[in-house]
């Protein structure tokens, strides 16, 4: 997924791939003037979106301690790890959200 402003100059992107039940999301990237913009949780909610509509009941989501491990639990995801050793002293953090179903699903688990 990608983000472009008016001038068609790329403002953020997001990667993750699939594969059965669980979604990955590689990388997250927001141009530094367009920070706090919300561009960052509208790419995830697209990204959580066609995860659910694709069958994936979990996300995961990777970052460094001096990125924005504050981030991901504003959008539900809860921290299950940190991994020490990362150059300059900082910390690889790893979060988890389940999803819910897509929103077009019945309760008998169609599709309406």
């Amino acid at each position: 997924m990608r983000v472009t402003d008016d001038t068609g100059d790329l403002v953020g992107g997001l990667t993750a791939w699939t594969w059965g039940t669980l979604c990955s999301v590689d990388m997250l990237w927001v141009r530094e003037d367009q920070r706090h913009s919300g561009w960052g949780s509208r790419l995830m909610r697209a990204a959580e979106a066609e995860a659910a509509r694709r069958g994936c009941t979990d996300m995961i989501v990777s970052t460094y301690s001096f990125q924005a491990p504050r981030f991901y639990p504003t959008l539900g995801f809860r921290e299950r790890a940190r991994i020490r050793g990362v150059p300059g002293g900082h910390e690889d953090v790893y979060f988890h959200k389940r999803l819910s179903p897509p929103k077009n699903e019945t309760a008998g688990g169609h599709r309406a």
